[in-house]
């Protein structure tokens, strides 16, 4: 049988917004839930609650005994392993084949020899009618066919709980239909409990053994279908109708309570017509048949189901009222406030990071791919900008020397500067400006499309999947280009010193071998160790904290690119006042 699913009390806000409160119901072992509402009124957030994804503010949400809202995040992940979901868009992995996608919870969990797994998935896309598709990458797929693959990945480890998100999204009738024949199937052949997030009505209808429908920040009613597809609540007939009439407007600022004044009286049209609005008309006066397996055979959820509704033990749930300024309002930071709170999420990555480093498995594939990618994509621009950076080192202080009679110190004093300040900074500014923004980009697409978030319900930690190797790749490429550009710099600084400006080469040298110490090159690798940390940290927090869509992608790599910049001459200030102060120079 399936797992157990409790939530008592659950409250859930972002910001001063509160998105649900209060939420009480169980997910009956074994049976089909299906949780409507209006656009908006948070029903994806609430299957990532369930998962651990997101942490409400209150409330209990016990999975299998578990409290997920409380629970540490190693007994989440391992929870997680028992889930199956289906997310909107399918949420498939974009680097890699339809095949390699339904595949990836195998060969990330279970010792299954290859040949195995080959079966079994393709069984699993065989189930969902992709069988001959599985070499094609999602890009090269439609939307209905990437959330079929989306669906035989979320079955492929036979999980005790199914969660779908909006199934039909995306989907024509006939395919629709096909796909809610195969959830009675998967629930017939498992006895998973599933739980099934649509604003299909037909769906709605005909496909679960319980109903729960969210509106207006609460969970209005819950309980056995039959009894929910014959209720005279006005929100609920109305939505099973699809009336325009009735307390659900265009928008939330729109929607009413159920014992608000329209409930009674006239409507009027834009066209100027005027209806009539009956309280408490019925959605439906006969209950629709509900889907049965392909096979003929009985599902014992239906059984089970049955049997509760028979003994009164499932018996339907409506809210006592609507007042949604019940709901607690997260209270909303100062600026201050919400900058400490990201510098906290910030220094929380790096220790997150510094720990998953040292794990197993290594992605050291993903590292010999992300440093290759990062080098490739940064050093021509690096090379391109020391030369001019060493030779306006070199011009400004061959021509203030000249000043003062030193001419014989300028050798000197252009290569400490290189070394110690341009290379540097140099480096880790292009490798923030290209690396490190392909890096937000690539990981804030992830996000948006709930790649992370299926990662982390196959119980993968994104961070050490995809954090660690990028911000690593930046490290070793900042170290690797920072003593190309040092020797590019010297060089650029030696041709328009000695060329140009008709210095001395023998005295060029002889004053660098004479002030510079070994200190100052390695000060010059701490500090490329160190901006390649900042660059591939902040790229990699703010792509897994952008906003939805692409616009918020766009917002979070500019946004990168700054912060990185900004932090990048704040530690290249502190680190040199330090040096400073504590190396004495050569001859001092």
């Amino acid at each position: 049988m399936g797992g157990t699913v409790e939530v008592t009390g659950l409250t859930k806000s972002f910001g001063s917004q509160n998105i649900w409160s209060d939420v009480t119901l169980t997910l009956p072992q074994g049976e089909i839930t299906a949780l409507l509402g209006p656009s908006g009124t948070g029903k994806s957030v609430f299957l990532k609650s369930l998962m651990g994804l997101l942490r409400p503010e209150a409330g209990v949400c016990l999975v299998d005994g578990v409290d997920m809202v409380k629970a540490r995040e190693s007994q989440r992940q391992e929870l997680r392993k028992r889930f199956g979901v289906l997310f909107q868009d399918g949420a498939l992995f974009g680097s890699m084949s339809v095949f390699d996608n339904v595949a990836f919870p195998l060969r990330a969990h279970t010792k299954k020899r290859e040949s195995e797994i080959r079966q079994i998935t393709n069984d699993k896309l065989d189930l969902v009618g992709l069988l001959g598709q599985e070499h094609k990458l999602p890009g090269e797929i439609s939307g209905g066919m990437r959330k079929r693959a989306g669906l035989a990945r979320s079955l492929v480890t036979e999980p005790s709980i199914i969660l779908c998100d909006e199934p039909d999204s995306g989907l024509d009738p006939v395919r629709t239909a096909n796909l809610a024949q195969l959830l009675v199937d998967v629930n017939a052949a498992t006895d998973a409990t599933m739980l099934v997030v649509t604003h299909n009505i037909e769906l709605a209808r005909t496909l679960p053994d319980n109903l729960g429908m969210l509106y207006r920040r609460r969970l209005v009613m819950y309980g056995p279908r039959e009894e929910f597809l014959l209720t005279d609540h006005p929100v609920v007939s109305q939505f099973m109708s699809g009336d325009p009439i009735g307390p659900i407007g265009m928008s939330e600022e729109t929607d009413h309570g159920v014992n608000d004044d329209y409930v009674e009286g006239e409507a009027y049209y834009p066209s100027g017509g005027v209806a009539t609005v009956r309280a408490g008309a019925r959605a439906i006066e006969v209950l629709p048949r509900q889907l049965a397996p392909a096979n003929g055979a009985p599902r014992a959820a239906v059984e089970r189901h049955s049997a509760r509704v028979a003994s009164g033990a499932a018996t339907l749930y409506t809210a006592d009222d609507d007042d949604v300024d019940r709901a607690p309002r997260a209270k909303v930071k100062d600026p201050v406030s919400r900058g400490l709170d990201q510098v906290g999420a910030l220094f929380a990555l790096g220790l997150d990071t510094f720990r998953a480093a040292f794990r197993r498995p290594f992605a050291a594939r993903e590292l010999l791919d992300q440093f290759w990618f990062v080098t490739s994509v940064s050093w021509i621009p690096a090379m391109l900008v020391a030369i001019p950076f060493g030779a306006v080192i070199a011009l400004q202080l061959g021509t203030l020397t000249v000043q003062i009679g030193a001419q014989s110190f300028t050798g000197a004093a252009s290569v400490l500067a290189v070394v110690q300040q341009a290379a540097p900074i140099v480096t880790s500014l292009v490798i923030a400006g290209a690396g490190g923004a392909a890096i937000c980009a690539d990981l804030g697409s992830r996000t948006i499309r709930d790649e992370i978030d299926a990662m982390r319900v196959i119980a993968v930690d994104p961070i050490q999947a995809l954090v660690v190797p990028r911000v690593l790749a930046c490290v070793l490429a900042a170290v690797l280009l920072n003593g190309l550009v040092s020797v590019v710099g010297v060089l650029g600084g030696y041709f328009f010193n000695v060329i140009i400006q008709g210095g001395t080469p023998g005295a060029y040298l002889s004053s660098f071998t004479a002030l510079a110490q070994l200190s100052d090159l390695w000060v010059g690798e701490l500090k490329a160790v160190l901006f390649g940390l900042i660059a591939g940290l902040v790229a990699a927090f703010r792509g897994l904290n952008t906003k939805p869509g692409p616009k918020g992608v766009g917002e979070a790599v500019n946004q990168s690119v700054v912060v990185t910049f900004l932090l990048l001459f704040f530690v290249n200030f502190v680190i040199t006042t330090l040096y400073l102060e504590l190396v004495p120079g050569k001859g001092a």
